[in-house]
């Protein structure tokens, strides 16, 4: 049934407040019962959202051209100044239904309505304003695909970009509010904070009232939520199957020669769209998708698994005869001043004094850490010297990027061998050793930025004696090595973890900002398998990571 000219008047009213968020809670209530009850109403508001959003980001593309007197202006409002004039373009396409989408301008609106292409990221340049509209906030045993070009890990904030997943689960939740479980083999691309394209996999939406409109562009158009949940799988092909589990969703589609095709989905439907884009009703199935619950699921059961594996590797650890000081951090009590030594052996353990320092949670349940807030807390110890080949290794979370240098352990008195190993303040992991000469600094690439700060990550460094070389590590993976300008062996006698004296001016000191978890000095210089394999099998499970390879 078609809208008299007072009704399309009131329609584009509400749709404008809609817009600039100035609805009563009357007036809303009366929009979202009249989207209920009408299809063209639900139709009407499908375009008028759609050429809202590319108006909005034209003119945020445009903003980087404005004028000196609208440098006051915050960007808000600079936008809505910039679309006001244009926003009559949106009535009339409101009281005229729409536009036909050969006839929407892509160099107007930024891509045509429907459209999911969106430029690569790193093609993007400078001067164009790209936000966060997205958290991946939990993955479950993914492998990304070979041709994956961005693999993010868990906690990761999220700008318009493409995800491709060989395998596992991955949980998004965008700004608006939906949350979209991915299984792999999937290829998504998440387009704004309230959208994405699936070009094919699997998925289920959780979409709550407030990010009612929530749209998912399939190959032949598109699924736009009415306050859901529901699960889509495209195929290889360009079929697609949608499933309503509860609520219902609105599929906007075109088939064949460009005819416009509409189907509402209800709660227990389910509808097979072929690749031409015309849909049938088919039989739901029985749970076809992995959902919120699942994940949850699966990541108890990786806990469970990567526990375990933990526990294996942590005793080969404490058994290795290389292993000169270990320590995990587990089972103090919250009053306890003593770091115990876990390595196993026969001599006196090379236990730590905590000055300072409060006990806490580690890298996943359980697990215990040691946090270093103020200036003064640190961990007195008396560790093994002359190491001519050696592997330090820890898991370490900064609070914030260091703003002069962030010490790991670092050696008491100024003498031959005195090394501190620290992350700087340009973010790179630095061991500095005091040689019969000068004072000799190895860096590593820059390795920490704002995306590591908060997040458990682990470092390593190595020094071997028979390459004269120094190796540093990130998480598994070698940043840089450089040559031995001399052959000094590493001196941790009087040392300090979290701490240090500055090696030049000893009255002049430098705290660790952060947590520890998990520190180890092996009495050899380990390859990058085996401190990849470390990486693996101890990285957090919160459940945030996916297994991995555990190399043997």
């Amino acid at each position: 049934m078609s809208l008299s000219d007072k009704e399309t008047l009131e329609l584009h009213e509400l749709l404008d407040g809609l817009v600039e968020n100035n609805l009563s809670p009357s007036r809303k209530a009366k929009l979202e019962n009249w989207m209920a009850e009408s299809e063209e109403v639900r139709r009407r508001y499908v375009y008028f959202m759609d050429m809202s959003s590319s108006l909005v980001h034209y003119a945020d593309e445009r903003l980087s051209d404005e004028t000196e007197e609208e440098e006051g202006l915050s960007k808000g409002e600079k936008i809505v100044r910039f679309i006001r004039p244009i926003a009559l373009v949106a009535a009339l396409l409101v009281a005229g239904f729409y536009l036909p989408r050969s006839l929407v301008d892509d160099k107007a609106t930024g891509s045509a309505v429907g459209s999911s292409s969106l430029a690569d990221p790193s093609q993007i340049s400078d001067d164009v304003i790209v936000d966060t509209v997205a958290v991946l906030t939990k993955t479950v045993g993914v492998e990304w695909a070979d041709d994956a070009s961005f693999r993010p890990e868990s906690g990761t904030t999220l700008e318009p970009c493409k995800l491709k997943l060989k395998s596992g689960l991955a949980q998004v939740e965008f700004l608006q509010g939906s949350t979209i479980v991915l299984e792999g083999p999937v290829e998504f691309e998440i387009i704004n904070p309230n959208g994405g394209a699936l070009a094919i996999g699997k998925l289920r939406a959780s979409v709550p009232q407030v990010a009612s409109g929530f749209s998912i562009e399939i190959p032949k158009g598109k699924v736009i939520d009415l306050g859901t949940e529901f699960g889509l799988h495209v195929h290889d092909g360009g079929s697609t199957e949608v499933f309503v589990f509860q609520g219902k969703v609105l599929y906007d589609g075109l088939a064949g020669d460009d005819e416009d095709v509409f189907r509402e989905v209800s709660g227990g439907e389910s509808i097979f769209i072929d690749p031409y884009g015309y849909p049938r009703w088919v039989e739901m199935p029985t749970e076809p998708f992995m959902g919120k619950a699942d994940l949850a699921y699966k990541s108890m059961e990786e806990s469970q698994r990567r526990h375990e594996a933990w526990v294996e590797l942590s005793k080969e650890i404490a058994e290795d005869p290389s292993t000169r000081i270990y320590f995990t951090f587990d089972n103090h009590s919250p009053w306890s001043r003593v770091l115990r030594d876990d390595k196993v052996s026969e001599e006196i353990s090379h236990n730590g004094a905590v000055i300072g320092c409060k006990w806490e949670e580690g890298r996943w349940s359980g697990k215990g850490a040691l946090s270093f807030k103020r200036d003064n807390d640190r961990v007195r110890l008396n560790l093994p010297h002359n190491l001519t080949s050696a592997t330090l290794a820890a898991w370490i979370r900064l609070d914030s990027i260091p703003q002069t240098a962030s010490p790991i352990i670092c050696t008491e008195p100024v003498s031959l061998g005195a090394s501190c190993w620290s992350i700087n303040r340009k973010g790179q992991l630095s061991l500095r050793i005091k040689s019969s000469k000068d004072l000799t600094i190895y860096e590593s690439a820059v390795a920490f930025g704002k995306d590591r700060v908060g997040r458990w990550t682990h470092v390593a460094t190595t020094l071997d004696s028979n390459s004269r070389m120094i190796r540093h590590y990130v998480n598994g993976r070698s940043f840089s090595h450089e040559k031995l300008t001399e052959l000094v062996p590493l001196n941790f006698e009087k040392s300090l973890l979290g701490h240090s004296s500055s090696m030049d001016k000893p009255s002049k000191g430098a705290a660790f900002r952060g947590s520890i978890d998990e520190f180890v000095i092996f009495e050899k210089a380990h390859d990058e398998e085996s401190i990849r394999r470390i990486y693996e099998i101890g990285r957090p499970y919160e459940p945030s990571h996916s297994l991995g390879p555990v190399l043997p």
